[in-house]
């Protein structure tokens, strides 16, 4: 009775020493696990933030290029108001010419008609032909500022659309990096389930230890 007795004994030994491996074993897997999936969703949320970082950075430049292009279209209609009035100024300014010139020539008319009133009628048409000169003067200038302000209104319109280009390809920019966000949030919630179960599955795995337990059970 006595041998057969060591012998359980032994056989029970044997036994509780497999199961302490096998335990210690599916603890070492699950700890390492476990922290391959903590380096891993550490490295998705570093990633999580940098294009976060790029989003806001991205909605920034596009909130500051949508004020330049209103600033550029009240620019743009202040310039063509400009024209506007530069072009009514050069036609009365014509009309004016026209109807000086139409006076000089009546001056000069009534010059020949009446010698008498020469030297009173000469200054009268030095005094037309100096109004004519400037006003000649005067529609040369505006015409060139009205061909100035025209060629502002090309160059501003130019910048509008180039503008309205980047304002399209920034807004694609942003929908894209919501998109790979959105694609973010969702693996690391499934990571974070999966890391959850883990854990389970360690807590339990450590629970079935008798006697002292692997250091990897504190992250249970």
């Amino acid at each position: 009775m006595s041998l057969i007795g060591r012998s359980i004994n032994l056989v029970l030994a044997l036994l509780i020493c497999v199961s302490v491996a096998g335990t210690a074993g599916a603890t070492l897997y699950y700890q390492e696990s476990v922290e391959e999936l903590d380096a891993e969703n550490s490295q998705l949320r570093e990633r999580n933030q940098e294009l976060r970082a790029d989003l806001q950075s991205t909605r920034s430049d596009l909130q500051d290029t949508r004020q330049r292009l209103r600033e550029l279209n009240q620019s743009l209609n202040t310039t063509r108001s400009d024209v506007s009035q530069v072009s009514e100024n050069l036609e009365e300014t014509e009309g004016e010419l026209e109807s000086t010139q139409q006076e000089l020539a009546s001056t000069r008319s009534d010059l020949q008609a009446a010698r008498q009133q020469v030297q009173e009628l000469e200054g009268e048409v030095d005094t037309l032909e100096s109004r004519n000169s400037e006003l000649r003067s005067e529609v040369n200038s505006l015409e060139s500022t009205n061909q100035n302000l025209r060629e502002e209104r090309n160059r501003l319109q130019n910048d509008v659309e180039n503008l309205n280009d980047e304002v399209s390809q920034l807004e694609d920019d942003v929908n894209q990096l919501e998109s790979e966000v959105n694609q973010l949030e969702s693996e690391n919630q499934d990571l974070r389930q999966e890391n959850r179960q883990l854990r389970n599955a360690l807590a339990e795995a450590c629970n079935a230890i008798n006697g002292t337990r692997p250091s990897g059970c504190r992250l249970a």
